[in-house]
């Protein structure tokens, strides 16, 4: 919602992306795996940007490229923006 305390975009680039589903579908992601779900991903972001600029934050949203980051880091990312009136 417009008046959330906090909003964020959760971004991750093509080569993580492709990755992680590849582990998802097929349990690997080597070369294969990932060649194997390109398609599927690049599908997706290519019928999801007909409806919506998905990748550029609007004003008040933050921006978290989970890239490089596991769950957990990116939990505690989205955390440290919630301000402390709200974490109860």
């Amino acid at each position: 919602a417009a008046d959330a305390p906090v909003r964020v975009l959760l971004t991750a680039s093509e080569e993580a992306r492709l990755a992680r589903r590849a582990k998802e579908n097929l349990g690997a992601a080597d070369q294969a795996a990932i060649a194997a779900t390109r398609d599927e991903v690049l599908r997706r972001d290519r019928d999801d940007s007909t409806v919506i600029n998905f990748t550029v934050a609007e004003d008040g949203v933050t921006t978290i490229d989970s890239s490089a980051l596991g769950i957990d880091e990116v939990v505690a990312a989205v955390i440290a923006l919630i301000p402390e009136g709200y974490r109860d």
